[in-house]
């Protein structure tokens, strides 16, 4: 669930994650519509943030002259190939794109096989006109 702070997650799916990933933690939250208290909701914290982008097969704007931190634009977003390879977790947040979370193909099955709803998977963004957007959806 989108919101103004942190990732917010349901019970379920955060049971399903602290089963199979290793990176992340969760925190209980308040959260309220009106006065009502609505129930059994997570703040996600990802404990790693890596290079996700294959920025040569991107489109994207430099936003900023920060080599050490630089913003991306991005028209195109297309992910590297074997991100977790050579790494022992299973889900991280895009370094290139910030508000972009990255799991692995294994953490991604275990997710379709516990019958979740309202995810949404993707390994290329597109907001051209070119429509080269891949989505994968529960």
């Amino acid at each position: 669930m989108e919101s103004s702070g942190p990732e917010l997650i349901s019970k379920r799916l955060k049971e399903i994650m602290e089963v199979y990933t290793k990176s992340s933690q969760f925190f209980e939250v308040e959260l309220y519509c009106g006065e009502e208290k609505i129930e059994g909701f997570y703040a996600l914290n990802l404990l790693y943030k890596i290079n996700c982008v294959d920025m040569q097969n991107s489109e994207y704007r430099l936003m900023n002259f920060d080599s050490n931190n630089p913003e991306y634009m991005f028209y195109y977003m297309k992910l590297k190939e074997d991100i977790f390879k050579d790494i022992d977790y299973d889900i991280v947040r895009c370094k290139e794109m910030h508000q972009t979370i990255v799991i692995s193909e294994r953490v991604k099955k275990f997710l379709f096989d516990a019958n979740l709803k309202g995810l949404q998977f993707s390994d290329s963004i597109d907001i051209t006109p070119q429509d080269r957007s891949v989505y994968g959806k529960i």
